[in-house]
């Protein structure tokens, strides 16, 4: 796509535009589910791509590198713990690096949140954004939309759908308040005060709901997005609400039963079983995290194509042709 960021850090780097198209693509690669022979390859020559992940993952690498080889392109599992960066070097001079051995696109997890927006002016590879600290995961956010319309929400307009979970932690949260607004979804956030994210704009208060109400949250649902409690993101302190929340917060198929909702429940993974989610919910039939993670090698092949054919000729050191007489 022509004027897709070469570094997707944010939902926010994206317009409407871009989104829809993404999903319409995402479609299209889904139809070859069964038929990958018939795939027209869409890249003149074989792109390199690697996955630099410098927090620990299991969906969301392995989703990435499938959609890469789906792709043709030949994959690299850059390996942080065995690279320069252990022996100082910064993170932009490994990019650079890369770029000049010929790699085409990373994609970086790191437990440090914003750290990617300092590439957006200069490139120095085409990056995406597979999670970073807190701050955003705008892969998930996208493939969760696109799971949405596949499993049959496809008006999204005027449904209500609550987060529930630790949502002030979470990168997947953040990045769906960002997004799914842009549909007309009403949105309600919802656990403990300790995990209702203070950070919201004026414009996004006016239009979300925060509760600690999750009976009452359940009520006025028609999708359920359940979150993980990331007690590692509480840096030492013990959460207070950890021991109470299946109790409080936690959603089962009684707790459904209750109110009387027949309603997709979505969760990113890795679940807490037994926690935010029971085990008998996540294997019922109102568990559509499967459907998540199918869906998601469609998405990260839309956008990594979307990524790759921008027409971007600002990425990394120009030094092709460059001689010694260049000094004097």
């Amino acid at each position: 796509m022509v004027n897709f960021p070469s570094v997707l850090e944010s939902i926010n780097d994206l317009s409407l535009k871009q989104t829809k198209d993404l999903l319409e693509l995402a479609s299209k690669f889904k139809g070859y589910a069964n038929d990958w022979q018939g795939l027209p390859t869409p890249f003149i020559r074989t792109p390199i791509i690697a996955t630099s992940f410098l927090e620990n993952s299991t969906r969301t690498k392995h989703s990435f590198a499938i959609a890469i080889k789906k792709l043709g392109a030949t994959y690299i599992d850059f390996n942080a713990e065995t690279s320069s960066l252990k022996k100082g070097e910064s993170l932009e001079e490994t990019l650079l690096t890369l770029h000049a051995q010929g790699t085409d696109l990373c994609i970086i997890r790191t437990n440090v949140s914003n750290q990617l927006s300092e590439f957006k002016d200069k490139p120095p590879i085409k990056i995406i954004n597979g999670g970073d600290g807190i701050n955003q995961h705008p892969t998930q956010a996208l493939l969760d939309l696109f799971t949405m319309k596949e499993i049959g929400l496809s008006k999204l307009q005027g449904k209500t759908i609550t987060i529930v979970g630790d949502i002030y932690h979470s990168r997947v949260g953040h990045s769906l308040i960002d997004l799914l607004p842009q549909f007309g979804i009403n949105l309600i956030l919802c656990g403990p005060q300790e995990c209702l994210p203070d950070d919201l704009s004026a414009e996004q208060k006016a239009k979300i709901t925060l509760t600690t109400n999750v009976d009452e949250a359940i009520e006025k649902s028609d999708l359920l997005y359940l979150l993980r409690i990331q007690k590692e993101r509480h840096e030492g302190q013990e959460a207070s609400y950890y021991e109470n929340y299946p109790a409080n917060y936690g959603i089962s198929v009684e707790r459904l039963k209750k109110h009387g909702k027949n309603i997709p429940i979505f969760h990113p993974g890795p679940a807490n079983v037994g926690v935010e989610i029971s085990e008998d919910l996540i294997k019922s039939k109102y568990y559509f995290g499967h459907e998540q993670v199918n869906n998601s090698v469609y998405m990260r092949m839309a956008i990594i194509q979307a990524v790759l054919q921008n027409q971007d000729k600002n990425v990394g050191i120009k030094f092709n042709g460059r001689t010694i007489q260049d000094l004097c």
